[in-house]
Parts: structure tokens; C-alpha cells; sequence
């Protein structure tokens, strides 16, 4: 099962990959950002101000509490600088490291940082200080299993940061980016008082947040730090992120001018293009159906790798995806898209529709009429309770019965996910490597291996990953190895790949964004 560490920490971000926040949120008051655009389809002027909508209030500004979903890594993004950042086209590029590498051995990687940079604070950046955010993060951050492999963090040199390994992994130019969250060190002030930063920053960031106009849960303003080492990145005065949970509130306080910027939807799509909306689109998550039960502890029948097989067989992946995502959806049988290292073409297609199929294969297995099992739904999945329901229907079509269980936050969620009482659960993986993504699904202990599932062949497939750059032909090799294996064995039941969706009003431009990383309100501008 999980250890005690990261299952602790699990409850709050571990299906955050999904949605973000779980509590309840008030809509923030609608009033006009000061030179804000007067709508969707209008001409208005650059503004000073930027305001962005989030459906979500972050469960803390803490980056060692935050999740790297969207909206909830806009908070952080927009306070704290990475160590490295990463484009739209996937290419790492300096931030507060200039550069990095590993050792011969691959046993160490080193980080050279940037020199003259402050925190908002107007503390100086030194090693020591990257090392105690680290030794930090490792212990109680939210994604720690990239710190896993870390047994020691020192200073090598006045700007030089020296981590050793138990084992080598190719995953920190991922950790340390703007999404990858340990890499936006907190600064000395803020690391001497950790409780003041659920409400407050002290990042080396382009913004800050400013406490007095900040309404916990409501509306979060952030204003320049006066230290930051690059003002020509500062684009606006003043960015303010407003928490208004209700999608068809967001377009009409877009529509009105409001708000310039928010997380779209498949489903207010067409809405938002007929508002005069710009929609942009990228490929961003699978979903589908994670079986945490593989050894049949709660369900016998789920052991067997047919009887997984004809769930797999019997979903109509196509007539799904087309209903619930339209255009920002494809029907998809593997968790890694096309253009991502480890997507493997052949893959595609390998479990069309076939009903009559996943009877004979139930009926091969020993489970010619079936058998009962309960189905864990995780909330905030783009159209997730529909997902759900459809699932339900195609393997009640070949015998197979399926309660659905809902649960009212993410919290709740995790909690009963991690009861170990239920064997199969709806969930969303968000692109970034397939070697995080195995690491996490069925990887010992990994973050969805909530079971604590122990398989000797894919261990071994991601030990073989860890052993190279991920970009490598090597790498490239062993990734598309690993995710054969997920498929063929199905660990998982992907069902669609759906794209993330950004809807903005005229006034902002530069949000155009690859399927990883997300875009990054730092990079927004005005346009002129």
C-alpha cells in the first residue's frame, strides 16, 4: 500500500491531478478590473490590471500543499519562480538555476543558480537556501515522490545545490519546473514561519500576493514584487485570480468584462466562441477507468487479465468521447497521447467496441453471467458523472452490474479511496512523461497504487526508464515498452484524450500553450 508518508499526504492532492481544491467556494463579488476589457468580441484597451477566474480556491499558497492542476498551479505560478521553466514547445530553458546535469554514475544532479535574485522578502537567493526549501519539500510535499530518490541535499558552492540519489531518475527537470511545484523554493522568511504561507507569499516570482486586498477563498490579488530579477516579464501591474465555482458565472462575467482569462470546458465551448471568445486547445488528459484491484482482493473476477480485457473491449470509446468532448476529445486506448515520448501508434485501436467479444472473454474467464462490483467516481472530471454513467451502461450490456459511488469533494474522495474497499475508480491523468505516469499508477508505493499492488514485470519496466533521459533514444525505447505493458495487462481502462481549454477576451494575448505544460498566466499579455 501506500507508506504512511505519502498516503498522509495523498488526501489532498493525490486526485488533484483531476480538479484541485475541495472545499466549498463563495463567488467572488463581480466588480470591473480597473481598465479591463468590455467583452468577448469588443476592442478595449491594454490594460494594467489582469483577472483571471478560478473555479477553485487553492487549499493553501504553501507550493509544498499545492497541486499542479489547474487553476490551482496559476496561484503558485504567479508567485514563484522554478528553478527551471519550461516553454510552450516542452524545451527547458534557465530560471533560477542557469543550468544543471547529472553525475557519470547518474547517482547525483547538480543545480548552478542564477545570481543577484531576491525573494519578495529582499532575501538574497544562496544554495543553502534551496537546500532547506528541498529538504522541505521532500518531507511534506504534496508531490514528494519526486524527492523520493533523494537521500541527500547540500550546498556544493555559494550558488551550487548538489542532490544524491539511491537510485537514479531522469524526472528533475519535471519536478523543478513550473508544474512540477519543488521547484518554486520559498524564501528564507517564508520557510522560518511556514504557517504564514497559506495566506501569504515569499517567492522569487514576478508577483506577490497583497494580503490587505486579498479575501481568502473569494479573491486573491497579486501586485509586483519590486525585487524580481526580470521586469520585463512583469506584464501587468496587478493580477487578480476571482474564485467563481459556477462555469456559466464565469462566461457571463466574461461576457461583461470582468474577467479576462479562465479555464474552459468541452461543454461551454460553443457558448463561449458564439460570446466572441478566443479558445485555445491542447491536448491535456486522459481519462478512463483506473482497477486498483489487480490481485482481487475486493473483486476475484478483476485478477484475471481477461475479465479486464472485456471490460476494456466492451467500453465504446468513440460514441463517448464524441458525446461528452465533441471537438477537444479523441477516443484513445493508452494513457500517453500522440507526440509524447512513449505513445506507441500500434496501441491505438487495440480494444475497439465489441460486446460480443467481452462476453466470450467473461465467458472464458468463468463469469459467463457476470458479477457485481462497485464503481468509485472521482468528482470534477471535465463531464466525470457522465463519463461514469456511460461506463455503467456498456458493461451492464455484457453482464457486468456496477453501482456508481459519488462522493461531494476530492477530500472525501481520497478518503475513501484509501479505505481500500473499493476496486475500481473513474480518474484523469494530466500529459508530462510516461515514466511519472507509471511511476504513479503502478509503481510500489505510487500515488493511484492505493492497493498496493506489486507487479514484478512493470517494476522492472520502470527501474529500466529510470536509467535514462527521458528524451533519449533509450529513454524513448523503455517509455514505449512500459506503456505496451499498462495496456496489454490493463492496469488502466483509458477511454478518451481530451484536450485542456483556456478561454480568454481580446484584451490578453500569449496564452497559446503544448500539451505540457499547461499555459502560465506569467507568460499572458496585453495586447496591443
Amino acid at each position: 500500500m501506500f507508506g504512511s508518508e505519502i498516503g498522509r499526504r495523498t488526501r489532498h492532492r493525490i486526485f488533484g491531478l483531476a480538479a484541485g481544491a475541495t472545499i466549498a467556494l463563495a463567488v467572488a463579488a463581480c466588480g470591473s478590473s480597473s481598465g479591463s476589457s468590455s467583452g468577448g468580441s469588443g476592442t478595449a484597451e491594454a490594460s494594467s490590471t489582469l483577472t483571471i477566474a478560478a473555479t477553485t480556491a487553492p487549499l493553501s499558497l504553501d507550493p509544498t500543499l499545492s497541486s499542479n492542476d489547474v487553476p490551482q498551479a496559476w496561484f503558485t505560478n504567479l508567485a514563484y519562480e522554478p528553478l527551471i521553466e519550461r516553454q510552450p514547445d516542452g524545451k527547458v530553458t534557465p530560471g533560477l538555476a542557469t543550468s544543471w546535469g547529472y553525475s557519470t554514475d547518474r547517482l547525483s544532479f547538480y543545480l548552478n543558480l542564477r545570481k543577484g535574485v531576491r525573494f519578495s522578502d529582499g532575501t538574497q537567493l544562496t544554495a543553502q537556501n534551496v537546500v532547506n526549501w528541498l529538504k522541505r519539500y521532500k518531507a511534506k510535499g504534496e508531490l514528494t515522490q519526486w524527492m523520493a530518490n533523494v537521500t541527500q541535499v547540500t550546498a556544493t558552492g555559494p550558488l551550487q545545490v548538489t542532490l544524491k540519489l539511491s537510485s537514479p531518475t531522469p524526472l528533475f527537470e519535471y519536478a523543478f519546473d513550473q508544474d512540477g511545484i519543488a521547484g518554486d523554493v520559498v524564501g528564507s522568511k517564508g520557510l522560518a514561519d511556514p504557517s504564514s504561507l497559506g495566506s501569504s507569499t515569499d517567492g522569487a516570482g514576478p508577483y506577490m500576493v497583497d494580503v490587505k486586498d486579498t479575501i481568502l477563498n473569494s479573491q486573491y490579488v497579486y501586485v509586483k514584487n519590486p525585487h524580481y530579477y526580470d521586469p520585463s516579464s512583469q506584464h501587468y501591474s496587478k493580477v487578480v485570480v476571482k474564485v467563481i465555482s459556477e462555469e456559466n458565472s464565469i462566461l457571463s462575467a466574461m461576457r461583461d468584462g470582468e474577467v479576462e482569462v479562465a479555464k474552459g470546458s468541452a461543454t461551454n465551448a460553443p457558448t463561449a466562441k458564439s460570446d466572441g471568445l478566443r479558445i485555445e486547445a491542447s491536448p491535456y488528459a486522459m481519462v478512463g477507468v483506473y482497477i486498483g484491484d489487480m490481485d482481487g482482493k475486493i473483486v476475484p473476477a478483476l485478477k484475471n487479465v481477461k475479465v479486464r480485457e472485456a471490460l476494456s473491449y466492451a467500453v465504446d470509446r468513440i460514441g463517448i468521447t464524441k458525446s461528452l468532448y465533441g471537438n477537444y476529445g479523441k477516443a484513445t486506448d493508452q494513457a500517453v497521447p500522440e507526440g509524447m515520448i512513449g505513445h506507441v501508434a500500434s496501441l491505438e485501436g487495440k480494444f475497439p467496441y465489441d460486446p460480443a467479444k467481452a462476453k466470450q472473454l467473461l465467458a472464458q474467464a468463468g463469469y459467463p453471467n457476470g458479477f457485481n462490483m462497485v464503481l468509485l467516481e472521482q468528482p470534477s472530471i471535465d463531464s466525470g458523472d457522465a463519463l461514469a454513467q456511460a461506463l455503467v451502461a456498456d458493461w451492464k450490456a455484457i453482464g457486468v452490474n456496477v453501482a456508481i459511488k459519488t462522493t461531494p469533494s476530492l477530500s472525501a474522495y481520497a478518503t475513501m479511496l484509501l479505505s481500500g474497499k473499493y476496486p475500481l475508480t473513474t480518474f484523469s491523468f494530466p500529459y508530462f512523461s510516461e515514466l511519472a505516469e507509471a511511476s504513479e499508477l503502478i509503481n510500489d508505493p505510487g500515488l493511484y497504487n492505493y492497493l498496493g499492488v506489486k507487479d514484478p514485470t512493470a517494476l522492472s519496466l520502470i527501474a529500466n526508464q529510470n536509467k535514462y533521459d527521458v528524451d533519449s533514444p533509450e529513454g524513448t525505447k523503455a517509455a514505449e515498452a512500459s506503456e505496451s505493458y499498462m495496456t496489454e495487462n490493463d492496469n488502466i481502462i483509458a477511454v478518451s484524450s481530451i484536450d485542456a481549454l483556456v478561454f480568454s477576451t481580446n484584451a490578453v494575448s500569449g496564452i497559446s500553450f503544448g500539451m505540457y505544460p499547461w499555459s502560465d498566466p506569467v507568460g499572458w499579455k496585453p495586447a496591443r
